[in-house]
């Protein structure tokens, strides 16, 4: 009972708080799991310190360092600030990879994010009603996300494709220091760059709390016959 009630409760947490970078945004940005499943973005990483991956088949390849936890999901923040930080105008999927697996995890989240969004960008988190529109906005949302995500909790990036301007990955949630608590919540996102090299356009998508099948397939084919 306890377990469902945090289970419940930690899904009400991130769809309020929005999936963030969905910026990993637990604590701002996800990272895959370096102890088993999660695949992670297959494309090179950033020059410096790697990270463990996963190919687009799911198996892992093996890290070049890790001192990560036992047990624990991600990195420290040790870790994370010894990861040298891109630059702008890298590949799509290069940026997102740093900024799912490693800027979450940086003591500097979201600051070290920032720079990497264009001035005209635009957000689209769907579990709000209108999107965030332009650089302003942008860090205002992630810093949110941020403050009212719980210091546990992280987006993991489980599946990732290519793209040198623009990239699709799925996601989920979970603690970081009890991955054995299971997935709180599923996503996908989309990121796009611009002719600069920044982030212009991003989509977050949240699995729904409630799981209605074809139901509103069914309802919009009686009304679409009325």
């Amino acid at each position: 009972m306890a377990a469902m009630s945090l289970r419940l409760a930690l899904l009400a947490t991130a769809l309020s708080a929005g999936s963030a970078f969905s910026l990993t945004s637990a604590r701002a940005l996800p990272t895959s799991r370096l102890s088993s499943r999660a695949p992670i973005c297959t494309t090179p990483h950033p020059p410096g310190k790697r990270l463990g991956h996963v190919s687009r088949r799911g198996r892992r390849a093996p890290a070049a360092a890790s001192g990560a936890t036992m047990g624990m999901t991600g990195m420290t923040p040790e870790e994370a600030m010894a990861v040298q930080i891109p630059e702008v105008g890298v590949r799509a999927d290069v940026l997102v990879n740093w900024l799912w697996n490693v800027a979450q995890f940086r003591t500097d989240y979201p600051d070290c994010s920032i720079g990497f969004f264009a001035d005209d960008a635009v957000y689209e988190d769907m579990i709000y009603a209108e999107p965030f529109v332009g650089k302003p906005a942008v860090e205002a949302f992630l810093r949110k996300t941020k403050d009212l995500a719980p210091p546990d909790f992280i987006f993991v990036m489980d599946r990732c494709s290519d793209g040198a301007t623009a990239v699709g990955f799925t996601w989920h949630v979970e603690l970081q220091t009890r991955p054995e608590a299971g997935k709180f919540a599923n996503g996908a996102s989309f990121y796009e760059l611009d002719g600069d090299g920044k982030i212009c356009y991003v989509r977050d998508v949240v699995e729904p709390p409630l799981k209605t099948g074809d139901f509103f397939l069914k309802v919009a084919s009686v009304i679409g016959k009325m």
